[in-house]
């Protein structure tokens, strides 16, 4: 009866430990001076982009989509235009691929204050691959 207690026991943890493991992350990209740092982050899909302007005379930003999915300033709602007061938006990201981003104040689609996020799926990323090669029944 202790060893079915203590295999039960230990599934459970390695079970918590894989969900942990799967669990969807916040990453900081900060717009300050003339550029967003980092300009280039790869994230998983279900993860969260926080943006942050520090703000200032200096700073005049906001975060633009480049297919408009979302615009963000003091807020992602009503306020999304250039501000220079301090301000933080969570974007959650689950659509697959690279999509850029630019400050309306000094960017645009071409080029400026621009970056770029790209989504990745998890599963393919961790194991998917080495499955394909295992044998089949």
């Amino acid at each position: 009866m202790k060893r079915l207690r203590l295999r039960v026991l230990l599934a459970g943890v390695l079970a918590l430990g894989c969900v942990a493991a799967a669990q969807a992350r916040v990453f900081v990209v900060t717009a300050d001076g003339m550029s967003f740092s980092p300009a280039a982050l790869t994230i998983y899909q279900g993860d969260t982009i926080r943006f942050v302007n520090v703000g200032g005379s200096g700073n005049l930003h906001n975060v633009h989509a480049d297919d408009n999915s979302f615009v963000c300033g003091l807020n992602c709602n009503t306020n999304t235009g250039p501000s220079t007061l301090p301000w933080m938006d969570n974007v959650r990201f689950n659509r697959l691929g690279t999509l850029g981003y630019f400050c309306d104040q000094h960017g645009n689609l071409e080029g400026g204050m621009r970056g770029s996020i790209t989504v990745i799926d998890r599963v393919f990323v961790d194991g998917f691959e080495a499955m394909q090669d295992a044998p089949t029944e």
